[in-house]
């Protein structure tokens, strides 16, 4: 049985391309890298005859729109010869901007097309930034917020100090401020090292940051606090190198008295049977 194109059938396919508008918004995508092909073509061959060059050279473009959580917009292309920058269109202004002398006449040839600059006005302007609010609204799994875990985790790797790290994990959107307060509650900066947002395998994110506190701070405690748009307030958690250290003193304590007791039996025997 042959499966049909956006087929529920096929797990590789989307859901979104199982409906009309789906598969009408890939139809629009394909035709427009199909005409990207076209400009690159003729982009490598006028940019050749330009500099007289007759043997294999490389020409790059890189076009991409930004949606940002507030609405707000941003769009941008660029374009390479043999990998360096060589023009860009400035979508705010819309025009070409040569990067380097030689491709100036690459400006003017096309801004000379108003047709061709219409175009890109519209598609970087409008165009792009649709498809992606389409793209977001199609993917339910995208839009889809998720709570980030927060757990610490404390070792001591010198004598002087103790590194308590915050891990955050399993949150999106990406955005998300974790920050180390100390106990007056005001946000840290001394002795915090911050790691890099991570992906994570099931498309959430996570992220580390640790606290090195000096050894001999008595029971100050910290607070290790998450802002994501997940949860209405903030996730704090707290740790003190007092109760990190608690489960580790009482045994120690069980101990010792668990030895005085039987050195106490021990001697009150002795004493009875001296006696």
């Amino acid at each position: 049985m042959q499966k049909k194109f956006g087929s529920s059938e096929d797990p590789t396919v989307p859901a979104w391309l199982n409906h009309t508008e789906g598969l009408e918004l890939w139809k629009q995508v394909s035709l427009n890298l199909k005409f990207n092909r076209h400009v690159m073509d003729t982009a490598v061959r006028l940019t050749a005859e330009h500099f007289n060059h007759s043997d294999d050279h490389t020409y790059q473009a890189h076009g991409h729109c930004e949606l940002n959580p507030d609405g707000t917009s941003r769009s941008f292309m660029s374009h390479a010869y043999d990998g360096t920058d060589f023009v860009s269109f400035d979508v705010e202004r819309k025009s070409w901007v040569a990067v380097v002398p030689q491709a100036v006449f690459y400006k003017q040839r096309r801004e000379s097309d108003i047709q061709d600059l219409h175009r890109l006005i519209a598609h970087y302007e409008s165009g792009c930034i649709n498809w992606l609010k389409k793209l977001l609204e199609y993917s339910i799994s995208v839009r889809k917020t998720k709570v980030p875990e927060v757990k610490l985790i404390d070792r001591k790797p010198m004598a002087s100090a103790i590194e308590v790290t915050c891990h955050v994990t399993g949150f999106y959107p990406r955005e998300v401020h974790v920050e180390w307060l100390g106990a007056d509650e005001l946000p840290l900066t001394e002795g915090v090292i911050s790691g890099e947002v991570l992906p994570n395998g099931d498309g959430t994110y996570q992220l580390r940051k640790i606290l090195t506190v000096p050894e001999g701070q008595g029971a100050q405690s910290y607070s290790c606090q998450v802002t994501h748009s997940s949860v209405p307030e903030n996730i704090t958690v707290s740790w003190a190198p007092a109760r990190a250290h608690l489960y580790g003193i009482i045994p120690g304590f069980l101990c010792i008295a668990l030895v005085l007791m039987v050195l106490a039996i021990f001697v009150f025997k002795k004493r009875r049977a001296a006696g």
